[in-house]
């Protein structure tokens, strides 16, 4: 009986702890500052892949995380002003290049950066049943097989971030994505049902398909990007407040 007692009163005590408090989600800035006007500069990102575009849907990816908090130039906004000092595309800037680019171009700090590794393999498993059967014309039990095709992107580049006050690297990551999707497919060429004595091989699979690779290369970029971004950005917590 004592032992139910203590059980309501804990639960009352629950209740009315409830009732005087709740949580809020509290935003936090970055744990490395950048400071002044917030504003910062993207500049083109070198590329060591064979995929051309890549760099550039890092920078935009990059750009797009940081205007939720930053005000962000564009790579082709700045592109006059690396001309003006002798830089080329992917080129980094010493100290001396990044005070005068924030200079001319009135931002707090540059971001610079080179990918070096993209891959997007799309591969398939071997034929297995898939637990359908029938009766053929012949009289002979038939099988349905299917194959799992997953498309993986992986990619990976490095980050820094440079203020223009001194000229100093304040941020360095070297970022890494990967991501991927499974499909299932029934084969159905040359055939959909197949007898027990002639189970389909893998060159009865057919070409890989690419449909994938440009969601799943998404996925990817943007989770390589937020591992980038995650200490420039401000980050946020529930904290427990009185209701009273």
């Amino acid at each position: 009986m004592k032992r139910k007692l203590l059980l309501v009163v804990l639960v009352l005590a629950a209740a009315l702890l409830a009732g005087c408090f709740g949580y809020e989600q509290v935003q936090h800035p970055p744990k490395i500052t950048i400071g002044g006007s917030n504003t910062v500069a993207v500049l083109f990102f070198d590329n060591f892949t064979s995929d051309y575009s890549i760099s550039h849907d890092v920078e935009q990816e990059i750009i797009k995380t940081l205007s939720g908090y930053y005000r962000v130039l564009q790579p082709s906004e700045v592109e006059w002003a690396l001309v003006r000092i002798g830089l080329l595309r992917g080129q980094s800037p010493d100290r001396n290049q990044a005070i005068r680019l924030g200079q001319m171009l009135g931002v707090d700090a540059i971001i610079v950066g080179e990918v070096s590794g993209y891959f997007q393999p799309v591969t398939q498993t071997p034929p297995y049943p898939t637990g359908r059967t029938r009766v053929g014309a012949d009289g002979r039990l038939e099988y349905q097989y299917e194959y799992m095709e997953t498309t993986k992107v992986m990619v990976n580049f490095t980050g820094r971030v440079m203020e223009t006050n001194g000229g100093n690297v304040i941020h360095r990551v070297r970022a890494e994505g990967e991501y991927s999707s499974d499909r299932k497919e029934i084969i159905r060429y040359p055939r959909e049902w197949w007898p027990a004595d002639r189970r389909p091989s893998t060159w009865d699979l057919p070409a890989v398909s690419t449909n994938q690779v440009s969601w799943v290369r998404q996925n990817a970029i943007r989770q390589a990007v937020t591992k980038f971004t995650a200490d420039i950005m401000p980050y946020y917590t529930w904290e427990k407040v009185d209701q009273k």
